[in-house]
């Protein structure tokens, strides 16, 4: 089966497509939809995290970044995932200093790769 322009944009970006597939079913329809909610809830997040980092709240920072990785796991956004997992483990393990030094680093990175996934899904079927 020829993959699409979709699948192909975000295998070329980094994405581990296979992996996102198996997560839906092998449905490139239902991973589409998938893809749309990571981004929209990726646009609402970002507001969240900023908030977090403006007020230390290292436990809600920590239970988003928790969500975000479980989600680029899901769609197979290996870049996204590792940091979201370095955030993530760094505030569990109490290294604020870490979380606040990286937090710039990590908010670029979840930026690019939710305007990654609306140019990716913008793509015809």
């Amino acid at each position: 089966m020829e993959k699409t322009k979709m699948l192909k944009m975000l295998e070329n970006s980094g994405f581990l497509v296979e992996e996102g597939l198996y997560y839906c079913a092998g449905s490139e329809s239902i991973y589409r939809e998938v893809l749309d909610s990571a981004a929209k809830e990726g646009e609402e997040k970002l507001p969240v995290l900023a908030k977090c980092m403006e007020e230390a709240d290292y436990q809600r920072y920590q239970i988003e970044v928790h969500g975000i990785k479980n989600v680029a796991k899901t769609i197979g956004c290996v870049c996204l995932y590792e940091a979201a997992l370095a955030q993530n483990d760094a505030a569990k393990e109490g290294k604020y200093e870490q979380v606040r030094k990286n937090h710039a680093a990590f908010m670029t990175v979840y930026e690019k790769e939710i305007a990654l996934i609306r140019d990716a899904i913008a793509e015809p079927v």
